[in-house]
């Protein structure tokens, strides 16, 4: 007689179903809620950096400079969550014909982990990111407070309008993060942009500023010379400078 097969379902299917669905709405859903903006990015163009790493207000965008004029662009990053910024990342986009980077400095709020590539070809900091690896009692940028990521050393090479945007790196190492939390995506950052205009005549270089020196003085020994043609030298006698000859 042959033995009977039971139809009998694996026991341990419920439970792996269970925990694989686990794992993806665990994956797939962002650290912070479900959408909507959790942390902001601001860019703000100015003449040199300001002395804080923390405002509540951003300071005035500088709106203008001359080709060949130095400036800096301030990255200042700030959260909803009181949890605070643990790492706040972008990418960096400018038009390199109107101005380039010379330097990203981070401070002292993001100094672990930096990074930051900068590519003045393409026009791009790639992966700009920074960390604070502290306890999330620092709340580090929580609203109304902005936290200051980096500055930008820029110098503007031509005329034209300069636009610098940040957006996500698309780089799975370098996210934005909430202490405690984790990453966000990047629907739930707000990158912000900054313009300003380059304009005027050129700030003249080093060696150009040599020479307008040099014609200053010459100009200067010119009319001293001039005003100075007739003079007394003793009982009615005088010598005269022309064309560089002294005749008594």
């Amino acid at each position: 007689m042959p033995a009977m097969k039971l139809n009998r379902k694996n026991p341990c299917l419920p439970l792996t179903r269970a925990i694989l669905l686990a794992v993806v709405i665990a994956w797939s859903t962002p650290a912070v809620g479900r959408g909507g903006t959790v942390a902001s990015i601001e860019l703000v163009p100015l003449l040199t950096a300001g002395p804080g790493d923390t405002t509540t207000t951003l300071p005035s965008p500088l709106i203008q400079v001359a080709p060949g004029e130095p400036f800096v662009v301030e990255i200042w990053a700030r959260t909803g969550n009181s949890q605070g910024i643990s790492s706040a990342s972008m990418t960096i986009q400018f038009d390199p014909s109107v101005a380039i980077v010379t330097s990203v400095n981070h401070t002292t709020l993001f100094s672990s982990l930096p990074n930051g590539e900068v590519d003045n070809v393409a026009g791009l900091v790639v992966g700009l990111s920074g960390s604070h690896l502290s306890t999330c009692a620092d709340q580090v940028g929580v609203m109304p407070t902005w936290a200051r990521v980096a500055v930008l050393d820029m110098q503007a090479a031509d005329s034209g309008s300069l636009v610098v945007t940040s957006a996500d790196t698309g780089i799975i190492a370098f996210g934005t993060a909430i202490c405690g939390v984790g990453d966000l995506l990047p629907s739930q950052v707000a990158y912000g942009a900054a313009t300003l205009t380059v304009t005027g005549p050129p700030i003249p270089t080093v060696s150009q500023w040599g020479l307008i020196a040099l014609t200053l003085m010459l100009l200067t020994a010119g009319t001293i010379i001039i005003k100075r043609r007739s003079l007394p030298i003793g009982r009615g006698r005088s010598f005269r400078l022309e064309q560089g000859a002294v005749r008594l």
